[in-house]
């Protein structure tokens, strides 16, 4: 890690879009003329700080974001083990807690690793993004609904791709965060009007709504989300590399609506076990829910860059440690297909890294959509463990090796 701190603190990467989209602020200069930005008008005020940080020194600037991803990627790991366990994160064997050094933590780190290494080297937003996100969750529970809208309304501001925690707390019918969540954003983003003037935010928001958003589909191998894969796989358009793996040749628009028909349809199974109102927020119920939102927005969101699959740290630590660390009463045949398809999703995310099978294969195995395949196997785990989460006791994960499984 210290050694990619290093590295990647002398590389350019995505950081120089968020850079150039502050000075763009700073200079008077239209947002939207560069096109590396394509992020909502809030997230160029944002950057006004990093382009300030650049002209003061391009490495430092870089080192102390790096340096801050590794941080909050170490309270990502904290955080989520006191969520799901409901055991602080401990360092010597005999404290009341998860060990860190616990396989239970070091595996499903290790399944992510790709998508850590992904963020650091191109220099990324996404792991604070997930923090502020697993923050949100962390705050819901605890009835902390100001700190709810504030890191949601903050989030969504900047990305927009965690809106899907907004829908979910609308479907529970938890209207306290979702009204503080709107209130944030409309206080954040009306920090535009005071830094650009009102006509001039208007036609901002006018421009990313209606120019910039709408052409964000792209069928690029890079883009592991659903409407990226039924792109390139329906359509004649270029993966990447000139890569061509569609079946069909179908016209691109007519693919965006059948993949908003088939969202439409995979969502009714979720919806219909979710809709009932959490009584309790805490128990694995609720993580199990909070768990799937988080494995939909990479998958869901029209643009999901290789980075952003970040987010299945979640269902991957949770996952694992209900497959093979807790007492279950499901048959041993069941069990082990859940163990396998697992496995299954591991290597379609992990073993498609050019570290791995070279860059070639790489992006052959991403133009096939091997991650999108991987995360929805991972998805339909989930399902299955609640809709038989009877046969699950997760008060049984402090054994320290696995127990003996029925």
């Amino acid at each position: 890690m210290v050694f990619e701190l290093i590295r990647d603190s002398m590389r350019e990467g995505d950081f120089i879009g968020y850079v150039t989209a502050g000075n763009a602020v700073l200079h008077h200069q239209n947002i939207y003329s560069d096109y590396l930005n394509t992020w909502p008008p809030f997230f160029s005020v944002f950057s006004v700080l990093l382009a300030i940080g650049d002209h003061l020194s391009s490495f430092f600037i870089r080192f102390i974001w790096l340096f801050g991803s590794i941080i909050s990627m170490y309270y990502i790991v904290k955080k989520s083990v006191e969520m799901i366990f409901k055991k602080p994160l401990v360092y010597m064997r005999g404290d009341n807690g998860i060990i860190i050094q616990d396989l239970l933590i070091i595996i499903p780190l290790l399944i992510i690793l790709r998508f850590i290494m992904d963020n650091l080297a191109n220099v990324q937003i996404n792991i604070f993004i997930l923090l502020c996100a697993l923050l949100c969750i962390t705050f819901f529970i605890k009835k902390k609904f100001v700190w709810v809208g504030f890191l949601l309304g903050l989030i969504i501001s900047l990305k927009v791709y965690p809106l899907f925690f907004l829908f979910y707390f609308l479907y529970k019918r938890e209207f306290k965060p979702v009204i503080w969540t709107i209130l944030f954003l409309l206080l954040f983003n009306s920090i535009c009007i005071l830094v650009f003037g009102f006509e001039q935010a208007a036609q901002y928001y006018q421009h990313w709504i209606s120019d910039v958003a709408p052409h964000s589909y792209l069928a690029n191998h890079k883009n592991q989300s659903i409407f990226g894969a039924l792109l390139r796989l329906f359509t004649s358009e270029d993966a990447g590399h000139n890569l061509f793996v569609n079946i069909l040749n179908v016209k691109p628009y007519i693919i965006k609506g059948i993949t908003y028909v088939v969202i439409i349809v995979a969502s009714i199974l979720p919806a219909f076990l979710f809709r009932k109102k959490l009584k309790e927020t805490s128990n694995l119920n609720a993580i199990l829910e909070y768990s799937l939102i988080f494995t939909a927005i990479p998958l869901l969101s029209p643009v999901s860059w290789k980075a952003y699959f970040i987010f299945l740290w979640i269902p991957y630590l949770l996952l694992y440690a209900i497959l093979f660390r807790v007492n279950t009463q499901l048959k041993k045949t069941t069990l082990n297909l859940l163990k396998y398809l697992f496995v299954l999703s591991v290597i379609l995310n992990v073993c498609s890294t050019a570290g791995i099978v070279g860059s070639h294969f790489s992006c052959l195995m991403e133009a096939y959509s091997a991650i999108t395949f991987g995360t929805i196997l991972l998805l339909c785990i989930q399902l299955f463990v609640v809709i038989r989460i009877e046969k699950f006791d997760l008060g049984t994960i402090l054994f320290e090796t696995p127990p003996n499984k029925k």
